[in-house]
């Protein structure tokens, strides 16, 4: 008697549906003819832009940033480091000592008596080391960008895109051992602040809260394009009007708990365990895999009338943003869906700051065997189409991969070379690889100014991400 009801029911479900889409004309929508790059918001044509932007979008500009990496905490060591092409990759014998293969890591100098020092205690017991690394780096931008508490607490159009590419593990695996062990009074071991380490979300709820922001508050997770993407993401939620200060960027730690299980991938490098500054080494034939690294970093971006009325320094405008996916494999790349990415950040750089050329490409670049080559060919397609070749270079062979932190640290590398009028070493290329010819590869530092940058973020999963920056002339 059920299945009959349920057969019955069944039909009575279809005939509805079929009166419906007759009724409501619910036929499948054709797809456009043509590619969404060449209309509207990505067309490649120069638009008119105002202080409103493009097509009535808010202009949307850097006025400070943060970093917590290898190559340096302050904005003065890191461009001391890109700058002498001095590599913050060292050797770690905690990885030795528990048989990981891959026994370097670019570690950001600080401990934990300099969270104590540097962080509320109020806020520190809710953090993991991403996080930490992430609070620091906020705090830093905040001082950078000359924003005062009132300019941002409690303010609801202050928001806060902060994310990560994994979580705290650390303590996910110290609750396990205590509760699998069953250590007398497991429950004090673990104690009460283990979930919000370990969520998600963790950073941009800490991060949130321990800076009183009211605006939009939510962490983006897109792999090794995490970073980048919540910069994108600030910067469209400034243009839609729906904040004037974001707070953009990531936190990722470095611990073994991760990096065990990179290397169980043979995703990292292994050869050079006792020259670790050459570990990392994008574009050399001789390269094995990436480096893991950790730190944070935010970037202030500002709606633009709002950074003018408040007397800030424009340090660069964010004038493109691609984000897509290739939809084709886990771990190896399209190579497509990057080019993809890369055209439509152009496209809008070009219809924003106007038609001009990128001068420097930081590329994702992570010294692997297959990644960095597909990179390459994508790079070298889009640019031959333009009819130009750019410079092109790889800050993780001296930082090694920040994972989630990476396009945030990335960006901000960018920013740092861009205001001081030199490109980076793309470090350790000995024998470059063949797919390079006829590119600009940096393989020496390269002084001048320049007034364009793109930046690539490739992930996990197909993922991607492109940013543009334009050196802000007012």
């Amino acid at each position: 008697m059920s299945l009959n009801m349920n057969f019955k029911s069944f039909l009575f479900l279809l005939s509805f549906l079929k009166v419906a889409v007759e009724g409501f004309n619910l036929s499948p929508t054709p797809r456009p003819s043509t590619s969404p790059f060449s209309t509207g918001l990505f067309a490649a044509t120069s638009g008119s832009v105002t202080s409103g932007g493009v097509s009535g979008l808010k202009r949307v500009v850097v006025t400070g940033y943060g970093i917590t990496s290898c190559l340096g905490n302050t904005i003065d060591d890191v461009k001391d480091s890109l700058y002498n092409c001095k590599s913050g990759i060292t050797f770690s014998e905690e990885y030795a000592e528990l048989g990981i293969k891959s026994q370097v890591r670019g570690k950001p100098d600080l401990d934990d008596k300099d969270f104590k020092e540097l962080i509320p205690k109020s806020s520190l017991r809710f953090m993991g080391n991403n996080a930490k690394y992430a609070y620091i780096a906020m705090q830093r931008a905040i001082e950078h960008a000359g924003l005062s508490p009132e300019q941002y607490e409690e303010n609801p159009r202050a928001a806060g895109i902060l994310g990560q590419g994994g979580t705290s593990i650390t303590d996910i695996t110290e609750t396990v051992d205590a509760v699998k062990a069953q250590v007398a009074r497991w429950k004090n071991k673990v104690g009460p602040f283990r979930v919000t380490r370990s969520m998600g979300s963790t950073v941009s709820a800490v991060l949130a809260t321990a800076f009183k922001l009211q605006g939009m508050s939510y962490s983006i997770s897109s792999a090794c394009s995490t970073g980048a993407h919540c910069i994108g993401t600030g910067m469209e939620q400034i243009q839609l009007g729906k904040a004037d200060i974001a707070f953009c960027g990531a936190g990722e730690n470095e611990g073994w708990e991760f990096t065990s299980m990179f290397d169980c991938m043979g995703a990292l490098s292994t050869g050079k365990n006792d020259t670790p500054e050459k570990a990392s080494r994008a574009f050399d034939k001789n390269r094995d895999g990436f480096v893991i690294a950790g730190g944070g970093g935010v970037v202030v971006l500002e709606e633009l009338e709002h950074a003018k009325a408040r007397g800030a320094n424009i340090l660069a405008e964010v004038v493109g943003y691609g984000a897509n996916s290739d939809g084709y494999d886990m771990v190896a790349p399209s190579g497509l869906g990057g080019q993809a990415c890369m055209k439509q950040a152009i496209a809008q750089a070009n219809e924003i700051g106007g038609e001009k050329p990128v001068e420097y490409v930081n590329t994702h670049g992570t010294s692997t065997p297959v990644g960095d080559v597909m990179e390459l060919s994508g790079i070298n397609t889009v640019f031959n189409e333009k009819g130009y070749q750019p410079n092109v270079g790889s800050t993780k062979s001296l930082s090694g991969h920040a994972l989630g932190a990476a396009g945030v640290h990335e960006a901000i590398y960018c920013l740092i070379m861009m205001q001081n009028n030199f490109m980076a070493e793309s470090a350790n290329i000995e024998d470059l690889v063949d797919e390079a010819e006829g590119m600009n590869i940096l393989t020496s530092r390269k002084d001048g100014e320049f007034k364009r940058v793109m930046s690539n973020s490739f992930g996990f999963g197909g993922t991607n991400c492109a940013l543009v920056f334009d050196k802000y002339e007012a």
